[in-house]
């Protein structure tokens, strides 16, 4: 079925026809299928955001808690004594190096600063308020692969944040790789009506979780509604 102006739904004129029309081709050409199927793709969408927000908020933390450790124990640039604990307002050059630089750093910093001033103009910036800035990037490029610093990293600090891990260092880098993209997908409104792929991720959280501890893994497995939405899909 081909659609026109006087079969397609009156909605349909506020979506534009690129962004539209992976949906179409999904529904056969059927405008009003294709809008309730763009509909579905929406909520879908919220429920893998809620998903997200839980494994970044578990993730960053255990990550933090242990970079915290690790950076206290970095002797500092006249080697008479150690870095801060806190990472984030005093990194050691190997941070500095793998977050860019230190821009990822001095990005989320400035964020934050933006942010509390914007509710209480004298309040200084803590290292929670520049850890909440930090993008889901920022902890998946902290992850092992072949660049020594990082398999550093790992072997001193991050391997710990991970307990419970029972795969490879690398094929969890790959798992937080592909969730780094299924959230990109999300907040760029992108269809996610490969419905496989956000089924693949959604064990991908969940085991992430598990190396961490049982706890988060539970927690999301059992507040998370993508595997709802994803039955709901319209036929």
């Amino acid at each position: 079925m081909t659609t026109t102006a006087a079969t397609a739904p009156p909605l349909t004129r506020w979506i534009s026809p690129p962004r539209f029309a992976p949906y179409q081709l999904e529904a056969s050409g059927n405008a009003r299928s294709a809008l309730r199927l763009y509909d579905w793709n929406r909520e879908l969408s919220g429920a893998v955001y809620e998903l997200l927000h839980m494994f970044e908020v578990v993730l960053r933390n255990a990550m933090d808690e242990r970079l915290c450790a690790w950076n206290a124990k970095q002797p500092n640039a006249n080697g008479l004594g150690f870095h801060s604990p806190d990472w984030l307002l005093d990194p050691a050059p190997l941070l500095i190096r793998l977050t860019r630089n230190g821009q990822d750093i001095r990005k989320a910093h400035e964020h934050a600063t933006t942010s509390a001033r914007a509710w209480q103009p004298s309040r200084s910036v803590a290292h929670s308020d520049v850890l909440s800035q930090l993008s889901l990037g920022t902890w998946r490029y902290l992850l092992p692969n072949k660049d020594p610093g990082r398999q550093r990293l790992w072997n001193e600090a991050l391997r710990d944040a991970f307990p419970k891990l029972t795969t490879s260092s690398r094929l969890l880098t790959a798992k937080v790789h592909d969730i780094h993209l299924l959230r990109n997908r999300v907040a760029h409104l992108e269809p996610l009506i490969r419905t496989g792929v956000v089924s693949h991720r959604l064990t991908d959280v969940l085991d992430v979780l598990r190396a961490v501890d049982t706890v988060p893994e539970q927690w999301a497995s059992g507040q998370q509604r993508v595997t709802t939405v994803l039955k709901a899909r319209p036929r």
